[in-house]
């Protein structure tokens, strides 16, 4: 058993008992003896739901901090995207696509609610296709660098740049990527300034 359900089973264990004890206490009670179990059952219960709503609003700030630290990175792709470098015929070194953010996400285990599915489902997608992405700038850049065939590096821009490629299809999954991290209010603005 891992170390922090441990220590949830102990914590939730012992506030069980105690309330338990409480209530046993309550009913034994009469007159004003009643006060000190109720004062005791309600500070038991005031300390559960202090656990419980720190607990959830911990988890809330590491599902924001994440998924502001994803935008960040999917923005800088896509203005990596959109700018002139990929854009250029000439023979050069392709910048890669951020991806550290991406797997922070996926490691963290911070997206479990059943809300992230999709998100999670696209962020593998989307880390499969880059990951082929660079694969593919790697295999032109050797063989023109290399083997100094810079015919390759004109054939693989046109290859890059031509409709339904690879280029154009990046670009639709991270705009999916970029919608689905959007705020439902904020998903038309996204959409409209990528596309």
């Amino acid at each position: 058993m891992a170390r922090s359900s441990l220590i949830a089973l102990a914590t939730f264990g012992s506030v069980g008992a105690a309330a338990l004890i409480s209530v046993v206490w309550f009913a034994a009670s009469s007159g004003g003896d009643l006060f000190e179990p109720a004062v005791g059952l309600l500070g038991i219960l005031g300390g559960l739901t202090g656990i419980l709503a720190e607990r959830r609003a911990a988890a809330n700030d590491r599902r924001k901090a994440i998924r502001a630290t994803l935008l960040d990175e999917l923005n800088r792709t896509a203005t990596l995207l959109s700018g002139a470098t990929f854009d250029t015929p000439h023979v050069q070194v392709y910048p890669r696509l951020p991806l550290s953010a991406v797997d922070a996400a996926l490691t963290s285990g911070v997206l479990l609610e059943p809300s992230d599915t999709e998100l999670l489902n696209q962020l593998h997608q989307w880390r499969d296709e880059v990951n082929g992405f660079h694969r593919r700038l790697e295999l032109t850049e050797t063989r023109v660098f290399a083997a100094g065939a810079t015919h390759d590096a004109t054939d693989h821009h046109r290859a890059l740049h031509r409709e339904g490629g690879y280029l154009e299809h990046i670009r639709e999954r991270l705009t999916q990527l970029l919608v689905l991290l959007q705020p439902p209010a904020a998903r038309l603005r996204v959409e409209s300034a990528i596309a």
